[in-house]
């Protein structure tokens, strides 16, 4: 089914036909043939591989120039010596073609004559109304129709996730997360630029959230005023790169890009109610808290722990956070406390341990009650668990009552710290469920739910 989304990225990310310029008679391992992962993916959309060396690539007729090729074409893949690539552009533009890929590097991200070929092949296709994504790009991936013009084979899944980078590193993902539900990789962002790309995931109702990499943005009026309308709508997290004086001359070598200052960027965010994450793991974090957890509608936290430290850790890591331990009713201080033993006044932080363990509840149980108890209380908004992430073929195994619970309180986010030497199957099980995510550190886990928050509170300040 098409998406009623009418946008200048429309035919880089949902072409019905594409031609492949350049495209290498090579195939197999290692032959970064876009043809070949196009057909590999299960792309629907008609191919036309144009090489004036070969009559026939992968099965399919090939032909000389993109003149000979009798069809219309929705979008065009060069992949040539930079040297050519304003004179394929010109063909392009005088067959009608209005969207662009230009793969190959050597323009603005190099020398002098990089630069005068990149505003060449700029001003041709503004000449025609053509746009161009690149250069120095993987272009465009659409998990949805299996689309792909990277010249490397992508890993692709159906996740909620727009991402509108400057590079194409996030096109292979994150270990044990995909971030790649559709793609644009601006490179150099000569023409096509952040702002194209967010008003195109703004009403695509496929993407539930939208992930930016910026080395630098070219128009930064534009980009204020189209990310501050999509951010009403969908959240946007941005990984800033080059913040450092270093970092800041190796964007401009990758990409050709300005960069400017760190704190500019750091105002333009607020503004814009977009989410600036510290790096790749912070990036990752979030992304797995807005597909799966609820906003969360205060910062008074629950703690539930099978050790005393976990909840004494989790306290410290919550003021770093702007979070606090929620102070629980009284009614719910007397559902935890009846499962305590005598000796033990139960409050938040909850260690639970001693409930099962001295006053003899069945574990299950503990954690159910207790879990049920907290997420009742309207005083907390969130709840942090830490427990031992058991094997789940010992007997000692809450998953079933927490998803349980969880299930009858979709409205409140509940976040996870495992420790011990075997989380991984427990994790695998709460995180399947959905739900619930897990993190690999306490302050991974308050910093979610406190980014959570700061959302929340942007769409209220915005109404």
């Amino acid at each position: 089914m098409g998406l009623l989304v009418h946008s200048v990225i429309k035919p880089f990310l949902e072409p019905k036909s594409v031609a492949i310029i350049g495209v290498s008679r090579v195939t197999g391992p290692g032959s970064f043939n876009i043809l070949e992962n196009l057909v590999n993916a299960g792309f629907s959309g008609k191919l036309y591989p144009v090489n004036p060396y070969a009559d026939e690539i992968l099965g399919m007729r090939a032909y000389p120039s993109i003149k000979d090729v009798p069809e219309d074409i929705d979008l065009a893949i060069i992949s040539t010596p930079r040297s050519v690539v304003p004179s394929v552009v010109q063909e392009c533009t005088q067959r009608g073609i209005k969207a662009i890929i230009v793969v190959g590097q050597g323009f603005a991200d190099a020398d002098q004559e990089g630069k005068e070929l990149q505003e060449e092949i700029v001003r041709i296709a503004g000449e025609s109304g053509a746009r161009i994504l690149g250069p120095n790009t993987f272009g465009a991936a659409n998990a949805f129709n299996r689309f792909s013009s990277a010249f490397i084979a992508t890993e692709m899944e159906r996740v909620p996730i727009g991402l509108i980078s400057q590079t194409g590193f996030f096109f292979v993902g994150l270990p044990k997360f995909n971030m790649v539900g559709k793609a644009i990789d601006l490179g150099n962002a000569c023409d096509i630029d952040f702002a194209d790309g967010l008003e195109y995931f703004e009403n695509d109702p496929e993407i539930r959230l939208i992930i930016l990499h910026i080395e630098g943005v070219r128009e930064g009026r534009r980009f204020m005023e189209v990310a501050r309308r999509v951010a009403k709508k969908k959240p946007i997290l941005a990984l800033k790169a080059g913040k450092s004086a270093e970092g800041a001359r190796a964007a401009q070598s990758h990409t050709g890009t300005l960069v400017g200052r760190d704190e500019v960027y750091n105002a333009l965010f607020r503004q814009c109610g977009v989410l600036r994450v510290s790096d790749v793991d912070e990036l990752g974090d979030l992304s797995k808290a807005f597909l799966r957890l609820p906003l969360i509608k205060g910062r008074g936290i629950g703690v539930i722990t099978l050790t005393g430290a976990g909840g004494i850790m989790a306290i410290d890591t919550f003021e770093r956070h702007n979070l606090h331990p929620a102070k629980l009713s009284p009614e719910t201080l007397r559902k935890i406390s009846a499962l305590a033993p005598s000796w033990q006044r139960m409050d938040n932080p909850a260690d639970i341990w001693p409930a099962s363990m001295i006053a003899g509840h069945p574990f299950e149980e503990v954690f159910g009650t207790t879990l049920e108890a907290f997420l009742t209380d309207q005083n907390v908004h969130g709840v942090v668990l830490i427990f031992a992430g058991f094997s789940l073929e010992t007997s000692i195994d809450p998953t079933e009552s927490i998803l349980q619970v969880a299930a009858k309180f979709k409205e409140k986010p509940i976040v996870c710290w495992l420790y011990g030497l075997e989380p991984e199957q427990m994790a695998s099980r709460l995180e399947k469920m959905g739900g619930i995510v897990v993190y690999p550190t306490l302050d991974r886990a308050a910093r979610a739910l406190s980014r959570l928050n700061e959302y929340l509170e942007y769409l209220t300040y915005q109404e």
